[in-house]
């Protein structure tokens, strides 16, 4: 009689050795309800278990380990503790006492078997060497082991780890498995790489292994953002050229002459355009280079080829003063669409849009609304674009998939994240600020250096006319010593002194209260605002020269570098005050370290994917990425860039479907890993 083909990957795990009802339903809870679910829940450290050594080489006070025949066991139980105790003789028959702690069990069934056992040895005048065992193995034989690692694996309740590994071992016998794409010279194939990582011989070995897998998660990864490459750009456009005399007509109605930096993407900005198929760029610039006048020029191209043209910002602030500067250069007022905006206004706004005359649409989220009509959209432009999801920028561009997509943000992004959250735009680099930039220092404030500082910032307001912010993590608590707006409030007002002008700004205020405050303080009529984050995107007062944060360890760094970013911004030279204390050590103290020794955006964002992983760097929502098997963003950063360029070679003669189809062919994490990343909105 012949035996059937082996069970699909794709069944339960019941039926595998030591597998009933119970332990299925065990590690069901874990959400491991299939085979291959067993098969890639990886081990997540290894433990080396050291070559055997004869007993009589064993040296009291130190750790070894032997290999000898069990010849007698006995137990003693002591309330719920138990030791066993196992007399071996090893293959030159030394004898050893071998003392195993809460193990009862093992008093049975091991007479006459070879046992492999490592821990302290202790000497004995009277009798033969012991052993503490704190690991210990059945072997098959007398014959040595050597050295070997024993993987470890985090198991729900109610599956032993021996269990676990005879299932493994019973899965690995009845399967082989196919490589989905061809190994590269000297890399693992599937099938090695999979049985070298539940039970690898050497350290090496593993490493080869998991690099196997982790290229695999990657080429994976690569094909999807491939897909969202090829969906973002497949259509053809209208060509919108913006000659030469055009391009010199526009820059005469911007506010600054560009950088070199800023005309090298305004050239690459006008062959996209031109290209007839739709731009989809990420512009990335430090906090005030100057991206700005990059969307305003793309804004008055589209006004000039008499098309409609958007701009999406994070908050009302942000929009309402988009829309301000923006009617000083176009000499109308764009069209505004706010959640603050009173019912007959936004019917009003989309109205206007709806007819497909030229116009400039600034807004926030409320532009990526799928029943928003914009049928003469040319450009959206999102800005500050990692404060939203994938799927709502893309949906924002969706309102026309002909049109132009401008993402901006002043959060560098480090490459590892550009190869895959971003894979699907070109990237823009402004890469040095615009002339006249003064000076900005970041200073640790420890607490016995703190009044100083106050009545040092109370006399450069009272004689010098200086602004600036205090930046708390929230608006209210129910704690005495909190650093929210309310108790800060006050307290900075003590320390100022009653003639120092100080008001309180954060996004519960009523619209109009806040734009007031807000307006009072561009105006130089308060001295200080103690605000949440909500200025840190886009509010610009050139006359801020410092900036105080009671409680930095609150932030993270890419937020920290943004608040810093609102001071300096003029002529006056700029300082960033991170008060104290700090914990001596741990990730918060790393990050105002980082932030007090550096300026450069791009390494304080490397940081910050360090320090505080993908996940949380991408935002809204898109804490997907960590979801890999053995795939970190970070250290395999050369993989993302070698594969990405694999994928994008591939994908040149297959459709989106294809793609994905075959990306999800390797690992199906990745699939779920690639929807939280997309779950922005």
């Amino acid at each position: 009689m012949t035996s059937g083909p082996p069970p699909s990957l794709d069944d339960p795990p019941l039926g595998l050795p030591g597998i009933g009802p119970a332990r299925a339903d065990a590690y069901a809870s874990a959400g491991l309800t299939t085979r291959r679910a067993l098969l890639y829940h990886l081990p997540n450290r290894f433990r080396v278990r050291p070559e055997p050594l004869p007993v009589a080489e064993l040296v009291p006070g130190e750790r070894g380990a032997v290999q000898g025949k069990v010849v007698s066991s006995s137990l003693r139980r002591r309330g719920r503790n138990s030791t066993v105790s196992l007399r071996m003789e090893d293959a030159a028959g030394d004898a050893l006492l071998v003392l195993v702690f809460n193990r009862a069990y093992l008093a049975k069934g091991l007479r006459g078997k070879w046992l492999w056992v490592a821990g302290r040895c202790e000497g004995s005048e009277n009798g033969p060497p012991r052993l503490l065992a704190a690991d210990y193995g059945v072997v098959p034989d007398e014959t040595p082991v050597g050295e070997r690692l024993l993987p470890l694996y985090r198991l729900p309740a109610g599956v032993p780890p021996a269990t676990h590994r005879k299932a493994l071992a019973a899965l690995l016998a009845e399967q082989e498995f196919d490589d989905w794409r061809d190994p590269e010279p000297g890399e693992l194939s599937l099938d090695a790489a999979l049985r070298a990582l539940h039970g690898p011989e050497t350290v090496e070995q593993a490493r080869e292994a998991r690099r196997r897998l982790a290229r695999d998660e990657a080429f994976a990864l690569s094909l999807q953002v491939a897909a969202r490459r090829r969906g973002a750009r497949a259509p053809t456009c209208t060509p919108l050229k913006v000659s030469d005399a055009a391009h010199r007509a526009i820059l005469k109605r911007l506010p600054h002459t560009p950088t070199a930096a800023q005309s090298r993407v305004l050239d690459e900005l006008r062959v996209d355009l031109a290209a007839g198929r739709p731009m989809a760029r990420l512009l990335q610039g430090d906090v005030g280079s100057g991206k700005t006048l990059i969307a305003v020029w793309l804004l008055l191209a589209c006004l000039r080829a008499k098309k409609q043209a958007a701009l999406m910002a994070p908050t009302e602030v942000l929009a309402r003063q988009h829309a301000a500067e923006l009617e000083h250069l176009l000499g109308v007022p764009p069209v505004l669409l706010v959640g603050g905006q009173k019912p007959a206004e936004r019917r009003a706004a989309k109205a206007q849009l709806a007819t497909g005359e030229p116009c400039v649409v600034v807004g926030t989220h409320a532009l990526a609304n799928e029943k928003l009509e914009i049928p003469n959209l040319a450009a959206a432009v999102v800005d500050e674009q990692h404060k939203f999801g994938v799927r709502q920028r893309m949906r924002f561009r969706g309102q026309d998939e002909l049109s132009h997509l401008l993402v901006m943000t002043a959060t560098p992004i480090p490459r590892t994240l550009a190869l895959t959250a971003y894979g699907e735009l070109d990237v823009s680099i402004i890469d040095e600020l615009p002339p006249g930039r003064s000076p900005r220092r970041t200073l640790y404030v420890p607490p016995g250096k703190q009044p100083a500082l106050w009545g040092e910032l109370a006399r450069q307001i009272r004689e010098e006319n200086a602004r600036g912010f205090v930046v708390c993590p929230s608006i209210a608590s129910q704690e005495e010593e909190s650093h929210s707006v309310e108790s800060t409030l006050t307290r900075v007002r003590d320390v100022l002194g009653p003639k120092v002008r100080v008001a309180g700004v954060h996004g519960k205020l009523p619209a109009d209260q806040r734009d007031t405050l807000l307006d009072a303080f561009r105006a130089g009529d308060l001295d200080v605002l103690v605000a949440t984050v909500i200025i840190e995107v886009g509010l610009d007062v050139p006359e801020a020269s410092f900036v105080v944060l009671p409680d930095p360890s609150r932030f993270g760094l890419a937020t920290l570098h943004q608040i810093r970013g609102r001071v300096g911004r003029g002529s006056a030279p700029g300082s960033c005050y991170l008060l104290g204390p700090l914990a001596k050590s741990g990730k918060a103290r790393e990050r105002v370290e980082a932030l007090v020794n550096s300026e450069d955006g791009f390494r304080l964002a490397e940081d910050d994917l360090r320090l505080r992983g993908p996940g949380e760097v991408l935002g809204t929502r898109q804490s997907g990425m960590p979801g890999f098997l053995v795939l970190d963003p970070v250290s395999d950063v050369d993989l993302l860039a070698i594969t990405r360029g694999e994928a994008l070679s591939q994908a040149e003669g297959m459709t989106g479907a294809a793609l994905r189809k075959l990306g999800e062919r390797a690992f199906p994490r990745v699939e779920l890993a690639r929807e939280n990343l997309l779950a922005g909105g």
